[in-house]
């Protein structure tokens, strides 16, 4: 059951980072949930790949793929933490070297950087596991999720969701002219 719930939220992680570059957010490593761009006690900023009724062949690739992640972001993690940590105590001290305290910002960013860009490349490998009908899905998924995500950080901001009515309309004329990939 443990693990169950910890995969889940090793994969609201690796979402969670790649719509925070969707997003144009930074990254907030300063929570210990693997989920790690979120509010964890909502979850509101990840996507739920159960509710894409994956088959069992497609269940267990991304069971691979959020292991793959789970072991690589565990190297980045404690170096990121780690060296947020040696750069507040630098910005603190009053006689701190200028040149030590940008030499860390710049570790903390390029690992954070790399992070993110082993977050997109684990969610792009899920998404190509994906049939186009889940794709369609997880897009409008994504969608919500990085709209209720500028909700959020910018409180009365024009980028509110759709109503599910306008949504389902929308859907139904995107299906009128079905993408061929023959063409």
């Amino acid at each position: 059951m443990k693990s169950s719930a910890h995969n889940n939220s090793v994969s609201k992680g690796v979402v969670s980072a790649a719509l925070s570059i969707a997003a144009g957010m930074a990254m907030d490593i300063s929570q210990s949930n693997p989920c790690l761009a979120q509010d964890s006690a909502t979850g509101q900023f990840c996507i739920d790949w159960n509710k894409l009724n994956l088959t069992s062949a497609q269940s267990t690739q991304l069971k691979t793929l959020e292991q793959q992640w789970f072991r690589e972001s565990s190297e980045i993690i404690p170096q990121i933490r780690d060296d947020q940590s040696k750069l507040q105590k630098a910005i603190a001290d009053h006689n701190a070297d200028p040149v030590q305290v940008m030499t860390l910002q710049q570790a903390v960013a390029r690992r954070k950087e790399q992070l993110n860009s082993l977050a997109m490349q684990n969610f792009l490998a899920k998404k190509k596991v994906l049939d186009e009908g889940q794709k369609k899905q997880l897009e409008d998924m994504v969608r919500v999720v990085v709209a209720n995500r500028k909700n959020q950080m910018y409180p009365g901001s024009q980028t509110e969701v759709m109503p599910d009515k306008i949504q389902g309309l929308m859907e139904k004329v995107r299906n009128i002219w079905p993408i061929n990939s023959d063409h």
